[in-house]
């Protein structure tokens, strides 16, 4: 299994990606991509921070363990 602190930050690095992403094609950016493209990286960047979450969760009662 992969050890929980490493998947953290591979999801911090996921939800930069995608933040990134929405700054360069966003609504309000220069280059706006199509809304089905946008409402999709919004979508994912929810979806990592409730991993993340959970992931954060659980490293914390192993800690308290």
């Amino acid at each position: 299994m992969t050890d929980p602190a490493e998947m953290i930050t591979w999801l911090d690095r996921r939800i930069a990606s995608a933040m990134t992403w929405l700054d360069d094609h966003g609504k309000g950016s220069k280059r706006p991509r199509p809304q089905h493209e946008i409402e999709t990286k919004e979508y994912d960047i929810a979806r990592f921070e409730e991993i993340k979450a959970a992931y954060v969760k659980a490293l914390a009662k192993r800690d308290a363990a």
